[in-house]
């Protein structure tokens, strides 16, 4: 019942500003324009590119070769006198072409790594957009807070001056001491003091604003409460099941898998079909031309390297920590989601508290008010309970915009606040399935046409 009355709070919090920029628009702007996620997007998109780029490993590799000088050759045995130790010019012009039939599954294998890299650069850019939305949301709320904390400072110098102006009179009057009047100014001045503090912060959160948001905020704000989080098993649960970081650390298992079988493959002969035609004029000392035409298949095969064993090892301690770090994923995501969860219920608990506790100061500050008219309170009572007041709505504040940001951390730690602000993953990045689309069929990602690289 707490929830709900401070979801319903929270609503009444966020009213009353006409004109204002949605915090919506204020996220989409950010995850869309920012710099770093502007970075990400670009690794993400050269990652697709690498990957299309190993079409070159299946085709054939045609390659042209010229040479053109001097040379002198003494072969009395092979050359005639007229032609030996003598220098002429020679030239060399010829085309190659190799094809590479079978290479030990090393292309195939290298194709399957770049594909679970492509992604992992996808879960990460969309990692990173939740984070960015959080961020985003984090200065949104603070701009918004200190704001409300400015109106509170100056509510309350403005408070104290009233004060000031009856104790003023009153000391005219002979009713209270000279004292008093010295004790108000005093506390006019901390008020004041304590309301530059604020503009001080304020002015810090709007630079942080602009930082992450790429523009200044605008005239008005306000903070929609989102809906209170699921039960902690169920918030545990979503969010492990939907972390891209838990999904970025799979993709790295099986990158390193793959990458070990390219490894592995050198341990296989590599056979080609090789084809070319070289063409030379007064080649190795003898006048003429003459023209090469091979066709063929070339064999290469590393019988035997030293450090294989060490390499196996390696590989598998490269495939342990690939399985070890998506551990660390999990148990991170856990927490955070734990973290959210405790952090909602606090703020919830904490905000209420403080609401009630806010009623009463106020009901005690207009009774002391009363009675100091009256003289049965001494101005010492008066602004000890106005001060009271004051922390306590200061806090509440803070309570406040600590309660909604709960609830967006929560919808991140599930991986749904880019969801929840109306971004689609494929407003982010490309769809992340290109490891499915090359399963045992490499070649076929080589006819995929990706919309968003164009």
């Amino acid at each position: 019942m707490r929830e709900v009355l401070w979801v319903g709070l929270g609503f009444i919090w966020a009213a009353g500003h006409g004109g204002a920029e949605p915090l919506a628009d204020a996220v989409r702007h950010a995850v869309t324009t920012n710099p770093s996620i502007q970075a990400s997007r670009a690794e993400m998109r050269a990652s697709a590119y690498e990957l299309l780029e190993l079409r070159g490993e299946f085709e054939p590799r045609v390659v042209l070769q010229g040479e053109t000088g001097r040379q002198r050759v003494d072969d009395p045995t092979s050359l005639s006198a007229a032609e030996n130790d003598r220098t002429t010019s020679r030239h060399q012009l010829g085309l190659r072409a190799e094809l590479v039939i079978f290479d030990g599954f090393r292309r195939a294998n290298l194709v399957y790594a770049n594909a679970a890299r492509v992604d992992g650069s996808i879960f990460s850019l969309l990692d990173a957009s939740e984070t960015m939305a959080l961020n985003a949301t984090e200065a949104y709320i603070d701009v918004h807070r200190h704001r409300q904390l400015l109106e509170v400072a100056k509510r309350n110098v403005a408070t104290h001056e009233d004060i000031g102006t009856q104790v003023r009179e009153l000391v005219q009057g002979g009713r209270l001491p000279y004292s008093d009047e010295l004790t108000i100014d005093d506390r006019v001045r901390a008020a004041r003091l304590a309301q530059l503090d604020v503009e001080r912060a304020l002015r810090d959160a709007n630079a942080r604003y602009e930082r992450v948001i790429g523009r200044r905020p605008g005239p008005g704000m306000y903070v929609p409460m989102p809906g209170p989080p699921p039960s902690l098993d169920q918030l545990t649960r979503i969010a492990v099941k939907n972390s891209y970081r838990v999904q970025f650390a799979r993709t790295q298992i099986d990158q390193t898998r793959y990458q070990a079988e390219v490894t592995l493959s050198d341990r296989l002969p590599e056979l080609s079909l090789n084809a070319g035609v070289v063409r030379d004029i007064n080649r190795n000392g003898v006048d003429g031309t003459r023209t090469d035409q091979t066709l063929g298949l070339g064999l290469r095969w590393t019988l035997y390297q030293g450090g294989r064993a060490a390499e196996r090892r390696a590989l598998a301690e490269r495939n342990s920590k690939a399985l070890a770090q998506q551990a660390v994923a999990v148990r991170d995501v856990r927490e955070l989601a734990a973290r959210s969860w405790n952090s909602y219920r606090t703020n919830a608990d904490r905000s209420a508290q403080l609401n009630d506790q806010l009623r009463i100061n106020r009901l005690i500050v207009e009774v002391y008010g009363d009675e100091f008219l009256a003289a049965k309170r001494t101005l010492l009572d008066l602004l000890d309970v106005e001060r009271a007041r004051f922390n306590v709505e200061f806090e509440a504040v803070g309570a406040r915009a600590g309660l909604a940001f709960s609830g967006y951390r929560a919808l991140a730690a599930q991986s749904l606040l880019a969801a929840h602000f109306g971004l689609a993953k494929s407003d982010l990045a490309l769809e992340p399935a290109f490891q499915s689309r090359v399963d045992n069929k490499p070649g076929a990602i080589f006819d995929v046409t990706i919309e968003p690289l164009k």
